[in-house]
């Protein structure tokens, strides 16, 4: 059985911990970046099924690597995570025009991130995916 292997690219210690504790037991595999540049080396690098991407970060911002990873593998799943909530939802708008597979909004409560998650990889936790 493959394991589901996710990329949190957050420059916050503290979500990237939180996602690693939370997803690690439930049989994910999961790596992390502190920042943009780093996130976006080790996405290029390949092998993710899905990648978690804040949008402010040092180095680089989400919006520049989610286009960086999307001009090289259009397919790769990214969730965008913003802080800021927008009423008008014009932030997810774009980020779903830019290829985000979805946007959600700090703080991120897990069962959010479980329902993103069992959406996109229904029927491959259980070994039946590549």
């Amino acid at each position: 059985m493959k394991k589901i292997r996710i990329l949190i690219i957050d420059d916050e210690k503290g979500y990237r911990d939180f996602y690693r504790f939370m997803l690690e037991p439930l049989g994910y595999e999961v790596s992390s970046a502190e920042d943009g540049e780093q996130g976006l080396n080790m996405a290029l690098a390949g092998g993710y099924d899905m990648i978690f991407l804040d949008v402010h970060m040092p180095k680089m911002r989400g919006p520049e690597v989610l286009e960086k990873i999307k001009a090289a593998n259009p397919d790769q799943l990214v969730v965008i995570f913003s802080s800021n909530s927008d009423s008008d939802f014009n932030f997810e708008t774009n980020a779903r025009e830019k290829g985000a597979f979805d946007c959600l909004f700090k703080p991120v409560d897990i069962e959010d991130i479980l329902k993103v998650l069992n959406r996109a990889f229904e029927g491959k936790a259980n070994g039946s995916g590549n």
